[in-house]
């Protein structure tokens, strides 16, 4: 799958947190991310949110009542040393135009340790169970391992999202374990968070050895890890699950295959 890397200009986002590599629009042939800049992109995000505060019900923060909060957050995220946010554009039509549908973000940024965790990602639900969430998080986890040299990239939710822990799983991170008591959300429970990751040697399809040096004996895959070296690498895997869900999977509304925003859409 072809992706295009671009460097925008300083004025064009908001974080400095990825250092050089700050700043980068990232494209796939549907899938267009681009980093946030507050002012601009925060009222755009709120219009199609609004109606949906059920996006957020396993998060921190909870669900937004007002473009206020919403605002709050945001900024929240903009200034915290170790988050870097896009918004997520659909690339409709033979003309590729640009129909705002989520967001996502790196969280977690260790930059020494090349460690980073995907997540805070949301989409209108127009485009849930296609190809928009997949794709989405593949143009990221490409970014990671390509530009970042990422080592490990996490995934971690809620412990009642079973949602977020199926994705997990399908995207191919494996699960680490349960953090207990990790949390304690907006609405003053406990949440116990579910913990899962991906590494290099698994995205690029290396040998992991016992201990992750070279020239031990491989450790032989369970049968549910089999497919890691008949794809020879977790990103082929998930490039043919993106064009399967493509072809056969739900699609998305015509209106916005024609390129009409989804704040037109009704609820």
């Amino acid at each position: 799958m072809q992706i295009k890397y671009t460097q925008l200009d300083q004025d064009q986002f908001t974080q400095r947190t990825l250092g050089p590599k700050s700043g980068y629009r990232i494209e796939t042939e549907s899938i267009l991310l681009e980093p946030l800049l507050l002012d601009r992109d925060a009222p755009k995000l709120w219009e199609l949110v609004k109606d949906h505060s059920k996006l957020f019900e396993y998060m921190p923060h909870g669900p937004c009542n007002n473009y206020e909060d919403f605002y709050a957050i945001q900024k929240r995220f903009c200034s915290a040393p170790d988050h870097f946010n896009w918004a997520v554009y659909l690339l409709a039509g033979t003309k590729k135009q640009k129909v705002l549908c989520g967001s996502i973000c790196l969280l977690d940024i260790s930059l020494p340790f090349r460690r980073f965790e995907v997540g805070s990602i949301w989409f209108h639900p127009a485009v849930h169970s296609t190809f928009v969430m997949l794709e989405t998080t593949y143009t990221l986890l490409r970014f990671s391992f390509e530009q970042l040299q990422a080592g490990r990239v996490q995934w971690k939710t809620h412990h009642q999202n079973i949602a977020s822990q199926k994705s997990a799983l399908k995207l191919g991170f494996d699960f680490d374990g349960v953090h207990r008591k990790h949390i304690i959300h907006y609405n003053g429970q406990w949440r116990n968070t579910y913990y899962y990751s991906m590494t290099d040697d698994d995205w690029f399809g290396n040998e992991v050895t016992t201990d992750g040096r070279p020239g031990l004996d491989v450790i032989k895959p369970t049968q549910e890890e089999v497919w890691r070296q008949e794809s020879k690498g977790r990103q082929l895997r998930l490039e043919q699950l993106i064009q399967a869900r493509k072809h056969e999977g739900k699609p998305l509304p015509e209106s916005v295959q024609h390129g009409v925003a989804l704040t037109a859409l009704t609820a």
